[in-house]
């Protein structure tokens, strides 16, 4: 037997709209973001899920919902652990003022953006660390069950990084997380084996955020 773990990202936001940093601030699924997550949700019906957890963001929330209705389970669990990267100052505003304001920091941004601590927010290292620390709990208390957990882009891609066997640093050998990514594993003993990473054959092609 493995426990299995399906790990996913909320359906398109507002906020994904207007090109506006999230993090932990919240910005509500829009249509077509709802629509995402009923097409992940039936696309999950036969996954034999036992257990739902969620960020503690609405948007997050939203979209576990969703998969809990089309599956009859009886809870969304929630867990602060599993909220998106914290940009801290950075919240709210447009990426593109940021980029315009802030040169030098998405110089490195771009290229290395492990190396960026946020003013008054995280790095990809602390979120890593800490959502990571999580998925490990949830592994402990669930042997040789089915769980599926609903996070954020920037979470959601740090901890498949590290579900592959890579580091931090080597964020850039995995693939992006568009909105509703289906990624799963199996996990026996110390070893995880993917199973799907990075999905999104649920989507039409221009839904993928």
């Amino acid at each position: 037997m493995a426990t299995r773990i399906i790990l996913t990202r909320h359906g398109q936001t507002i906020w994904n709209i207007e090109g506006r940093v999230q993090g932990s601030l919240d910005s509500p699924l829009t249509e077509k973001g709802i629509l995402q997550a009923r097409s992940l949700a039936v696309r999950l019906r036969d996954e034999d899920i036992d257990h739902i957890y969620s960020s503690d963001s609405c948007r997050a929330i939203g979209t576990a919902e969703e998969i809990r209705c089309e599956l009859g389970l009886e809870t969304v669990y929630t867990n602060p652990a599993l909220r998106e990267f914290a940009f801290g100052e950075w919240e709210g505003l447009i990426w593109q003022d940021l980029r315009i304001a802030n040169p030098e920091v998405f110089k490195i941004w771009d290229s290395e953006p492990h190396l960026v601590t946020t003013p008054g927010g995280e790095n990809m290292g602390l979120v890593m660390e800490r959502a990571w620390k999580f998925l490990q709990q949830i592994i402990a208390s669930y042997p040789d069950e089915t769980v599926c957990i609903v996070t954020h882009g920037l979470t959601l891609k740090m901890l498949v990084t590290k579900a592959l066997g890579f580091e931090v640093h080597e964020w850039a050998k995995t693939p992006w997380q568009h909105n509703t990514a289906l990624n799963i594993f199996e996990i026996v003993g110390n070893q995880w084996m993917p199973i799907l990473v990075g999905d999104c054959k649920h989507l039409e092609e221009s839904e993928l955020i």
